[in-house]
C-alpha cells in the first residue's frame, strides 16, 4: 500500500473518487483552493498504479481536512487510517485538525474516533442529510493513530 502527494496525473482519479461523497466540492479540487493532497494507490491486474482513495486537506490553524474517501472496493484494510497518520507525520506535535462528518455517516464517524478525533461541536443543518458534527484531534496526543483502523468515505 502506497501513500503519497498527488500528482497532476491523478487528477481523474481523484474527480472520480470525489463522486462517491454525499455532497461532492469539485471546487475544493482546483489548486486555487489552497488543499493539498494524499492518495493512496493499489495495483491493477495489468500491474499499474492506481489511485483509490485520498485525503484533501488545506494547511491552516486549525488544519482542516476538508475529504477523505477511499473506493469501497478497498475500504476496511487500514487505507483511511495510514492516509491520516501520513498527514499527522507532515505536523508538529499539538497541531490540531479539525473536520466535519455528517451525524448519519456512522463509518466515517468511528474511523475518527478510532483515531482519536473528539467531538467538539453539533452543527445543525450542516449537510443535506441534517446534523453533523465538527471534530478534533491533536497531533502527539493520542496513540490511536498508530494502529490500523477501518477506511471509508467520509467528511
Amino acid at each position: 500500500m502506497v501513500i503519497r502527494d498527488a500528482t497532476p496525473g491523478d487528477r481523474p482519479a481523484i474527480e472520480r473518487l470525489q463522486q462517491l461523497l454525499p455532497e461532492p466540492a469539485p471546487e475544493l479540487l482546483e489548486p486555487a483552493a489552497g488543499g493539498e493532497l494524499l492518495v493512496t494507490t493499489a495495483q491493477t491486474e495489468s500491474g499499474n498504479e492506481t489511485v483509490v482513495g485520498y485525503i484533501l486537506w488545506f494547511p491552516s490553524d486549525p488544519v482542516y481536512v476538508a475529504e477523505i474517501v477511499v473506493h469501497p472496493e478497498f475500504r476496511a484494510n487500514g487505507r483511511g487510517s495510514r492516509l491520516f497518520r501520513a498527514l499527522f507525520d507532515r505536523l508538529s506535535d499539538g497541531t490540531a485538525v479539525d473536520l466535519r462528518v455528517a451525524a448519519a455517516n456512522a463509518e466515517a464517524r468511528r474511523l475518527y474516533r478510532h483515531l482519536g478525533f473528539q467531538q467538539e461541536e453539533s452543527l445543525q443543518g450542516a449537510y443535506e442529510s441534517g446534523l453533523g458534527y465538527r471534530m478534533r484531534y491533536v497531533v502527539g496526543e493520542s496513540d490511536a493513530a498508530k494502529t490500523d483502523g477501518e477506511s471509508g468515505a467520509g467528511s
